[in-house]
């Protein structure tokens, strides 16, 4: 799904729309729907919607989910036969901008007000479906992907040094900026505005401003939230075609699994559930940690009989030729390399096997798994001893925390930070420093001004955000834009389409209204989902305390491509911009003095199996930059 459009200064609006539709379309080129005026333009192509008539245009990308509600504000029956992108047109001539913010579903749009003159674009909070626009003197353009932007002569692809700073920090980006300069991102649950040659910017979705929700009895907190997923997965699953899932061994996947496994029997429809698993020599995992997710994942197939169990190794081919593959069709950084191959084979499977959505639970560590912990130090501010003290003692006889770490857990978030650094250095856990998880170049750093705020970061978005439980999640979520050019890239590659119920707005606004208190109920972190999902879960879901590790058959695959990866390093050290951004001789001598399996310990594990890969995933996407858009 794709749309694009705008109003371009060039004369002849159709060349225009053209352009950007011969760089987005991945279907046959007749499938392609425009719309051309006197001056504006606005086409779709492949799944994306368009509606016109004498006085408006819409577009929309995505899916609509409460179409029922909608059209019942218009005085419509159900069944009135509007497509999406017309019913977002009638919406906006009943409301006006406002418009977009009772429309539920991972979408973006754009109107266009023929009578005043006027572009409206918008993208739901949940960061699924993008949304671009570029302005030049006295036009704009717009387009899902970026790549129908920079596909016209004037729009630059030149890289947001400051937006790359931020990113190799590791620290929040600002939203309404991309990695290209001068495209703009429309962020995830606001709307822009085009008049007179003049943008305004709406944030329309303020989750902060909740008020908290309380209900009778802890199990209608239960109750509500077992339901509100399962709406959220019936809503993305259709009504025709097997259905995929990535399936770990986790709480939120394994929900998902379960929950949609449950309503496709209904419809007599096959899931198939896809779990990585290594193959080769796994890394030590740790305390706490556990390596190989599959018989966990195995355990949750078991209890549906329409559930087919596919097991994908983390590394079917060279994760080299499959990044590759996946930067050909991705236009922003990879985050996470080692997970390329495992995540573009799940897709390709799922693909061979006629699904066209995979369902993922990739927020629900910050919605319906939240672990809660954030209550402790909140008890301990708002004086709240009697309530503390309950809470960590329940915590250390149902979760088997030891007081010490308990006691960590309460007490540093409320300490200046440098006092909590220094706590931690004293007994022998220290802070992940900068240099830890970054190979930014401290010459480019510096001069982007985020110095400081690096440091203050630390690797933990706790430190931006004094460990406040309902804006750390609004953090991370704010971080997570990464995942809709994700799954742009593996519609644009396989044909499948990632959906995260998860990430749904009702799922996300109840989780952020509800007290914390039912998140860390009666000590035990993760409670929610624990017991909402009681009924559909084995005991090896259930019970599990330790945290699964991914990729954990990383060190033997990057070690045998340590040629390959020496092979790109010395290409970066011939990229000028490259070289301005990175750390290269850090990353050089990183490769050169590659450790053993065994000699991979927790003070270097961070360095080799993110920062290296992450580094040059970024030096990548930096050299691809250098040769403009020509």
């Amino acid at each position: 799904m794709s749309i694009c459009g705008g109003i371009p200064a060039a004369a002849d609006v159709r060349a225009e729309l053209e352009r950007s539709l011969s760089a987005l379309c991945r279907g046959p080129r007749s499938a392609t729907r425009r719309w051309t005026g006197a001056s504006a333009g606005l086409a779709a192509c492949d799944d994306g919607g368009l509606f016109a008539d004498t006085d408006g245009t819409a577009v929309v990308d995505g899916r609509i989910d409460n179409r029922a509600e909608l059209l019942g504000e218009l005085g419509l029956g159900p069944s009135t036969g509007l497509s999406d992108a017309e019913l977002l047109l009638h919406l906006y001539r009943k409301s006006g901008a406002a418009f977009s913010d009772r429309v539920l579903g991972d979408f973006s749009c754009a109107v266009w007000n023929a009578r005043e003159r006027t572009l409206l674009l918008a993208s739901d909070p949940g960061a699924l479906r993008p949304m671009f626009y570029w302005l030049g003197p006295d036009e704009i353009l717009f387009a899902s992907e970026q790549r129908g932007l920079w596909c016209h002569p004037r729009v630059p692809k030149q890289l947001d040094e400051d937006q790359m700073a931020a990113w190799l920090a590791r620290l929040p980006r600002e939203p309404s900026r991309s990695f290209y300069r001068d495209i703009c991102r429309v962020p995830p649950g606001h709307r822009v505005v085009w008049r007179d040659n003049r943008v305004t910017i709406d944030r329309y979705w303020r989750p902060e401003d909740l008020p908290t929700l309380r209900l009778k009895r802890d199990e209608d907190y239960a109750e509500a939230l077992h339901d509100l997923l399962d709406q959220a997965v019936r809503c993305r699953i259709g009504t025709q075609g097997p259905v995929a899932t990535q399936l770990s061994g986790g709480l939120d996947s394994s929900s998902v699994t379960a929950l949609a496994a449950r309503a496709l029997a209904e419809q007599d429809r096959p899931l198939i559930a896809l779990t990585m698993a290594p193959t080769g020599e796994v890394s030590d995992p740790g305390p706490g940690r556990f390596a190989d997710e599959s018989s966990h994942a195995a355990a949750v197939a078991r209890g549906h009989a329409n559930i087919e169990h596919v097991l994908i190794p983390n590394f079917p081919e060279p994760f080299l030729d499959a990044l590759d593959r996946r930067e050909a069709v991705q236009d922003w950084p990879v985050l996470s390399v080692f997970g390329v191959p495992g995540v573009d084979h799940m897709a390709r499977t799922a693909a061979h096997r006629g699904c066209k959505v995979m369902l993922t639970g990739n927020l629900g560590n910050m919605t319906a798994s939240y672990d809660g912990l954030t209550l402790l130090p909140a008890l301990a501010r708002r004086m709240h001893w009697r309530r503390l003290a309950q809470s960590m003692a329940q915590m250390r006889a149902r979760s088997g925390h030891r007081w010490s770490s308990i006691l960590a857990m309460t007490l540093l978030p409320l300490l200046p930070l440098p006092a909590a650094r220094a706590v931690r250095q004293r007994f022998g856990r220290p802070e992940l420093a900068l240099p830890d998880y970054s190979l930014i170049n401290p010459a480019f750093l510096k001069r982007s001004g985020l110095e400081a705020r690096a440091v203050r970061h630390g690797g933990s978005l706790g430190n931006l955000v004094d460990w406040d439980g309902r804006r750390l999640r609004l953090a991370v979520f704010d971080r997570s834009d990464h995942r809709g050019h994700m799954a742009a890239a593996l519609r644009r590659q396989f044909g499948v389409d990632m959906l995260d119920p998860t990430s749904d707005r009702r799922v996300v606004e109840f989780c952020l209204a509800i007290p914390e208190e039912q998140f860390l109920h009666q000590g035990e972190p993760r409670a929610l989902i624990r017991r909402a999902m009681a009924p559909l879960l084995p005991p090896e879901i259930l019970q599990e305390r330790r945290r699964g590790l991914q990729m954990a058959d990383w060190h033997g695959v990057a070690t045998a491509a340590r040629k390959e990866l020496a092979a790109e390093v010395a290409r970066l050290e011939q990229s000028p911009l490259a070289q301005q951004c990175l750390d290269l001789p850090r990353l050089r001598r990183l490769i050169d003095d590659w450790p053993a399996a065994h000699d991979i310990r927790a003070d270097n594990y961070v360095l080799y199996q993110f920062a290296l890969p992450f580094t040059l995933s970024a030096g990548r996407f930096i050299r691809r930059l250098e040769g403009g858009n020509m």
